[in-house]
């Protein structure tokens, strides 16, 4: 598989990969999981990796360097990316034509439950 490193610490050992399969990223420890020991990857690195999930967690295993820094702006667009996702906010647009809930009206209605906010003010 082919992945491309988005973090890492070569005093620790330790590294994050985005494999191209994007299920979830597989993490590097330890020199004895890369096939050449001489060079720990850098962010940017593109690297071709196998995969070996324990619990949770997937593991990265002979890791062998296929181009260095081939894609050094990665980590900074990741970064990047996460501080312009904003969360959608929701607002009352008009209350004229939100329905009344009758008493035959069953209480897991959707229109009933937001008219029911609307007008205690929950939703503004």
């Amino acid at each position: 598989m082919i992945g491309v490193v988005v973090w890492s610490n070569g005093s620790r050992e330790k590294a994050i990969i985005w494999c191209e399969d994007q299920a979830t990223l597989a993490y590097l420890q330890g020199a004895g999981n890369l096939v050449d020991i001489r060079q720990w990857p850098q962010p940017g690195d593109l690297v071709e990796l196998e995969t070996m999930t324990v619990g949770n967690l997937r593991h990265a295993l002979n890791v062998s360097m296929i181009s260095e820094r081939c894609c050094p702006q990665i980590p900074e667009a990741l970064a990047q990316s996460d501080s312009t996702v904003k969360q959608p906010q929701l607002r009352l647009v008009s209350t004229q034509d939100l329905p009344e809930c009758a008493a035959s009206a069953p209480s897991h209605s959707p229109l009933c439950r937001t008219h029911d906010l609307v007008r205690t003010g929950v939703a503004r």
